[in-house]
């Protein structure tokens, strides 16, 4: 259960981190191959997720006055890991389009999850608060992955 707003801070600037690394380097990986669209929603991705670090480190400095830079901070994770590092799923050798969104739809259902998770078990109003929205916005991403998914598996 996370009820300190400064933790709950400080794993949500790690997973957003964590976030934009992975689908940057998966950006890197399709675009050789000739996947440039993919390559595109994938950078895409790595700017929402700067853009939710950005959002989270203003948060710390408004509420509380300080930021925790997360290339060095490593908070200690209720499951002791980030759930939305998609580098840390598999392997990236010999990886197809689908493979790299199958891949970013279970990260982003895991930041989903967890931050829902937060939502419902912290006794803070405020972690409550933030952590339903930042589910939210995980479960439209996980939303426009489902439709690229859609995108591959229908005939073109």
């Amino acid at each position: 259960m996370i009820d300190d707003l400064e933790r709950f801070l400080r794993l949500a600037a790690k997973l957003e981190a964590d976030a934009a690394d992975g689908y940057a380097r998966l950006a890197e990986i399709m675009r050789p191959d000739g996947h440039h669209e993919v390559a595109d929603m994938f950078a895409k991705f790595g700017e929402f997720s700067r853009l939710h670090l950005a959002e989270v480190r203003e948060l710390q400095k408004d509420e509380l006055d300080r930021e925790f830079d997360p290339r060095v901070d490593e908070p200690e994770w209720p499951d002791a890991h980030s759930p939305e590092n998609p580098l840390a799923l598999a392997p990236l050798t010999d990886i197809t389009p689908k493979g790299a969104i199958d891949m970013a739809l279970e990260t982003e259902r895991r930041a989903c999850d967890f931050y829902s998770a937060v939502a419902g078990q912290t006794r803070s109003d405020r972690v409550q608060e933030l952590a339903q929205m930042f589910a939210e916005e995980e479960g439209e991403h996980v939303e426009h992955l489902q439709r690229w998914l859609g995108r591959l598996d229908s005939p073109q």
